[in-house]
């Protein structure tokens, strides 16, 4: 048995996983008690099944989801779809789910359960999640069922169910951002790919890329054409609208507000509504670049998984992009855009105080 518990990690022999973890779903305040939602999982690997129990307190909004792998650690192929499991609040829940289309695991075979704990009808807006592996050596006749699952009809043949901007590619005007970049590991011998990382939307900036390893800028040469966007999605076109009503951004690139920014029409995304908002910079002096995202609200709004604005735990969304222009190869002639001016530091520490 695997007991995981914060960072601590115990381990016996021949029994299956526990694993436990637990999230916080706003920024603690050093006086104040912050909630957070608490999730304990053991997974059983069977011939032609995983048994999973589930137990711990989830917070109004949130839901666990769970899916079945044939390899260690949420690897290998995905044996179910993702599953969302029916609790709430504090809980008790165990299911069998039949892997699909008849796949099997030999005995001794290694198995795993990935859990996640994400905003109820959304995944991809995750809180948390934890592994828990186990090798089949049959199942008890002591393991019963007491709920059943939604299938989310998600990650049923890749190991492509983390969370987005960490392990997944962050969504673009025109499709995924760095449809060309593989998350890396904490640990790399050598040089790191993304050292020599050449986008293949080269230019194309995401407003809060620093709090997101899959949205690195990667290599930037002063003939690329900089477009910085960002982005908000809602459950419901009225949550659209009323964040449209209430939405107040200030977008800035070395201390320069963009003069010219288009919003995109509203789409259908994802089982989400989203929209875009695009400035281009055109093509900058080599240099750093760094941009700064602050959104607020004029009144609360809800975008169908949490609340935002004045008087919510969510006040204000704010996120920084950094990244380097480098003359471009060729040596070719281009003509600058002389609104933004390039910096030897990241801004906000130049002007630490501002």
């Amino acid at each position: 048995m695997v007991i995981l518990m914060a960072l601590m990690l115990l381990i016996t022999k021949d029994v299956p996983t526990l694993a436990q973890t637990t999230g916080t779903t706003a920024t603690p305040e050093a006086t104040v008690f912050v909630p957070s939602s608490t999730v304990n999982a053991m997974f059983y690997a069977c011939p032609n099944a995983g048994f999973i129990q589930l137990d711990g307190t989830l917070l109004s909004g949130w839901s666990v989801y769970f899916q079945f792998f044939n390899g260690a650690d949420a690897s290998g192929t995905a044996l179910t779809s993702l599953r969302q499991a029916n609790a709430s609040g504090d809980f008790s829940y165990s299911e069998q789910v039949a892997f699909t289309n008849g796949a099997t695991l030999a005995d001794g075979a290694v198995a795993s359960a990935r859990v996640i704990v994400a905003r109820t009808g959304n995944v991809n807006s995750v809180d948390f999640q934890f592994t828990a592996t186990d090798t089949q050596d049959g199942c008890g006749s002591q393991l019963t069922s007491t709920g059943t699952s939604n299938d989310t009809g998600e990650g049923l043949t890749t190991t492509t169910s983390g969370q987005v901007g960490i392990t997944r590619p962050i969504l673009a005007p025109n499709g995924v951002l760095n449809p060309n970049f593989q998350p890396e590991p904490t640990v790399v011998i050598g040089a790191r790919p993304s050292d020599q990382f050449r986008s293949q939307t080269p230019g194309l900036i995401f407003a809060e890329c620093d709090d997101y390893p899959m949205a690195l800028p990667g290599l930037i040469y002063d003939n690329d054409q900089i477009t910085v966007y960002w982005s908000w999605y809602t459950r419901t076109q009225a949550q659209m609208e009323q964040h449209f009503a209430n939405a107040q951004y200030s977008v800035k690139m070395n201390g320069a507000t963009f003069n010219n920014v288009q919003r995109s029409e509203v789409t259908r995304r994802e089982g989400n509504y989203w929209v875009f908002y695009q400035a281009s910079a055109g093509q900058l002096r080599p240099g750093h670049y760094e941009v700064e995202y602050r959104l607020t609200w004029a009144q609360p709004v809800n975008d169908g998984y949490a609340d935002f604005g004045p008087g919510t735990a969510n006040p204000i969304e704010a996120g920084n992009c950094n990244f380097d222009v480098l003359r471009n190869p060729q040596g070719q002639s281009v003509d600058y855009n002389d609104e933004f001016f390039p910096s030897a530091y990241p801004i906000h520490n130049i002007t630490p105080n501002d």
